[in-house]
């Protein structure tokens, strides 16, 4: 199978089905004597006559009766198999699997997921949280939404930066109201901390175990620790402690007036996502629709 020439099968079945070499490079655009050519290589490979010549006809032999039968039905498979890949890349369609990190779908379901859903009935979304560094290839993720301190070490990847968080340091106000006045970031060390878990290799580590501050550290003394941001949040509601969260999680809580930002003219490092997938180029449609959903929602 390996030494098939698809050029030569195509020849030999278009000047079968002509019963004639000059009709058939016509039909090809081809000159006939590469018509001639190419079905006399077929038969010197296969070793065997597929059809009989005159001046006035060409006809099949029994060999080739039977030969032209399996061409045209590998052909025809063949054409199912190249329809098949257009409708890929033409329609949003099959299994999209997503890797992202913990809450995001929190906030993709708002808005993104279900009109993505509704735009493309034909795509099957799954979606896996995780706060360890995905492997697309060896899992299988069509594309991976990561913080870009995550490291994905295929250069051949493509990221897309789709959205950046800054982070504060909040507390509930009943929280706060319970503790002696706290005016200098150093007395952090002395309140409760709500740590979020960053999921490693078999490792849990906190996220943000301590903050440097004009070279001084200001170290936290974890009393709830996590790995869901949205679970520390939560704590941060009933009032266990202080947390450094993503400023546009809580921004609704600080407008209400329930959790309070301490040290605002504190500048904590920004942390960005990427959307990451293989490849810009020969990506299915469904693919391609999501990437196109994402930085829609991303530039809003």
């Amino acid at each position: 199978m390996a030494n098939n020439d698809l050029n030569q099968i195509r020849i030999f079945v278009s000047v079968a089905s002509m019963k004639s070499f000059t009709k058939a490079a016509e039909t090809l655009k081809i000159e006939k004597s590469t018509v001639s050519a190419k079905v006399s290589q077929l038969e010197k490979r296969l070793g065997i006559r597929l059809l009989q010549r005159t001046t006035r006809k060409v006809s099949l032999t029994e060999a080739g009766e039977q030969y032209l039968s399996y061409c045209v039905s590998a052909l025809e498979q063949l054409d199912k198999g190249e329809q098949f890949i257009n409708e890929l890349s033409e329609t949003p369609q099959g299994l999209l699997r997503v890797c992202t990190p913990q809450n995001m779908v929190d906030v993709l379901m708002k808005n993104l997921i279900p009109r993505f859903l509704k735009q493309h009935p034909k795509v099957q979304l799954e979606i896996i949280q995780t706060s360890k560094s995905p492997d697309l290839l060896s899992d299988n993720f069509d594309l991976a939404i990561v913080f870009g301190n995550h490291n994905i070490e295929d250069s051949s990847f493509t990221f897309r930066k789709i959205h950046q968080s800054d982070w504060i340091i909040v507390a509930s106000r009943e929280y706060l109201a319970a503790q002696p006045t706290i005016n200098k970031i150093e007395q952090l060390s002395l309140l409760d901390n709500i740590a979020l878990l960053n999921e490693g290799n078999n490792t849990y580590n906190i996220l943000t175990p301590n903050i440097t501050l004009s070279g001084k550290k200001v170290v936290f003394e974890p009393r709830f620790l996590i790995n869901n941001m949205g679970n520390v949040i939560q704590a941060v509601q009933q009032h266990i402690g202080f947390a450094v969260v993503p400023k546009n999680m809580v921004m609704p809580h600080i407008k209400s007036g329930e959790i309070l930002q301490l040290f605002d003219e504190v500048s904590l490092p920004s942390t960005a996502l990427y959307l990451v997938y293989p490849s810009r180029s020969g990506q299915p449609a469904k693919v391609k629709a999501f990437v196109e959903a994402i930085m829609q929602w991303s530039s809003i």
